[in-house]
């Protein structure tokens, strides 16, 4: 029994420990910016402080103080 409660315990710990690796690479929607350029500049500064991104785009979210140009952003530990 005590050596099932080990190895379930290392297991778990396992689990949780890669559950921390993927917490950092979440992916955040930015935005939204009214011109693409703006979007891009913004961007740039994302990049420059580390963070991978995606790319400029435009969505339609259905309110008007919703539309504009969004880029993805992965957050940096």
């Amino acid at each position: 029994m005590r050596r099932l409660v080990g190895v379930l315990g290392i297991s778990t710990a396992l689990v949780f420990g890669c559950a921390g690796v993927a917490t950092a690479t979440e992916w955040g929607s930015i935005g939204p910016y009214p011109t693409l350029a703006e979007c891009e500049i913004s961007e740039l500064g994302f990049q420059a402080a580390g963070h991978v991104t995606s790319g400029c785009g435009y969505r339609d979210l259905g309110n008007p103080w919703q539309d504009g140009y969004y880029f993805l952003a992965q957050r940096v530990d």
